[in-house]
């Protein structure tokens, strides 16, 4: 079953994800396909821990539910009358030999976020971030990922995935996926990152925050930077982003002053 080609139109109890084919069409809402297996896994004794994803086909005038499960379930199908509703359930056991990249990759991350209305993490995905079926991972080359660079696309990317960490994370946890690795790539070794991105050397960035230098050496040789310092170092970056939009507003006004001319 291609998964990627239906859309996620919310969860389950325990964070299953619910996927449906024609998602314009008619479909169940998720309360109601809540109740539903409430009242599956309760009367056929199903396990909701080896429910892995559950389709559904609104083409359809009988309602069909496919399973995928981590164990061996019925082949043959099994139908279900619901408060008057003829429902059909079919299964289908999940291999794990089978290309789990496949299975869960960053596209559906993507389709995700845009039924979520999350606009701004559908750019960000699409631009720097990728996943292997097991975890999330910046897919930018290491050595033209700019962090904290203003004038960079990282740089606004980190920014957002900052900001919506609890999003990112809960549709992780609806796919069993972690994004512990990413926010650990997102979070790095404050000196020697903004140093890097910026191209300057300790002794320079000492000088831009006004500290003293054996103080920025000694945070970026353990790591370990005070909530003072990173405050500074906010504001540092902030201004230069903030310099960097009034000299292209600049720009703009005598690129305009020029063409009236």
């Amino acid at each position: 079953m291609q998964e990627w080609n239906m859309t996620q139109v919310g969860k389950l109890f325990k964070k299953m994800p619910y996927i449906v084919r024609d998602a314009e069409n008619s479909y169940k809402d998720i309360k109601y396909v809540e109740a539903v297996f409430k009242e599956l896994v309760s009367e056929y004794n199903i396990k909701e821990e080896n429910i892995i994803n559950i389709f559904s086909n609104n083409r359809d005038n009988l309602l069909h539910f496919h399973l995928v499960t981590k164990v061996t379930m019925p082949k043959e199908s099994l139908c279900v009358n619901y408060k008057g509703d003829a429902l059909e359930f079919t299964f289908e056991e999940y291999k794990e030999s089978k290309s789990k990249t496949k299975y869960i990759n960053s596209f559906m991350f993507i389709e995700t976020f845009k039924h979520l209305g999350e606009d701004v993490l559908v750019s960000v995905f699409d631009d720097m971030i990728g996943c292997n079926g097991k975890e999330l991972f910046i897919s930018t080359n290491k050595e033209n990922l700019k962090l904290f660079q203003p004038s960079s696309k990282h740089y606004r990317c980190r920014k957002v995935l900052l900001e919506k960490r609890e999003a990112v994370e809960d549709t992780c946890t609806t796919f069993n996926i972690d994004c512990t690795k990413l926010y650990e790539e997102l979070n790095p070794n404050l000196i020697k990152q903004v140093c890097k991105d910026l191209a300057l050397t300790y002794k320079n960035l000492s000088y831009e925050l006004g500290y003293k230098p054996d103080t920025i050496n000694k945070a970026a040789s353990t790591g370990k930077v005070s909530d003072q310092l990173r405050k500074a170092i906010d504001l540092y970056l902030e201004n230069l982003r903030l310099s960097a939009e009034l000299k292209d507003l600049e720009m703009i006004k005598k690129t305009l002053r020029n063409a009236m001319v």
